[in-house]
């Protein structure tokens, strides 16, 4: 019934069907656990993610917001962040967990599903939040680092590389 596959990285992603792919998608970025990489130009962040949800047929309006103690970021990174569109919160340290868990679990009180909620981290505790949100009708996808987990990995339908995912061609189409 997947009408295409794309591999992006060493993982096998399958487009999006009805409803997810018309639905909205938010992004939760773990900034401090998946940081802006070194050579990678933050201004380009923004929409490298949307090309890669783009070419997975992920056509609904796509929201980023990056959650991790600001204070440890260069104002120059958070400020080419910011104007590319993402919002950036800032979490004190050692509240990071309870603050994204509320954030992931609160989400879907403004936001009906279907939705698509992408978690990009490498905090395995969150993945206690995906199944009993997809059975409400939310979908998972994930960008992860290189050292996360099979059990986290596997918590997902759709997974990327963190690096990989931001050597992604931009596209031009704008969800």
């Amino acid at each position: 019934m997947k009408s295409e596959e794309t591999v992006t990285g060493a993982m096998t992603n399958t487009a999006a069907e009805a409803p997810y792919d018309e639905a909205q998608t938010w992004v939760c970025w773990d900034i401090e656990k998946c940081p802006v990489p070194r050579g990678c130009r933050a201004d380009k962040i923004a929409g490298k993610i949307k090309s890669a949800l783009v070419k997975l047929n992920y056509l609904g309006p796509i929201s980023i917001s990056a959650y991790g103690n600001m204070d440890h970021i260069a104002p120059s990174i958070k400020k080419a962040l910011s104007s590319s569109g993402i919002v950036l919160n800032h979490v004190h340290p050692g509240d990071f967990r309870l603050h994204v868990f509320h954030k992931i679990m609160f989400w879907p009180f403004n936001n009906p599903a279907p939705a698509n909620i992408m978690v990009i981290s490498r905090d395995e505790s969150l993945y206690f939040t995906f199944p009993d949100m997809e059975a409400q009708g939310y979908n998972f996808l994930l960008a992860h680092p290189t050292n996360a987990s099979d059990y986290f990995i596997d918590s997902a339908k759709t997974t990327w590389l963190w690096r990989s995912l931001l050597d992604e061609p931009e596209t031009t189409t704008e969800p």
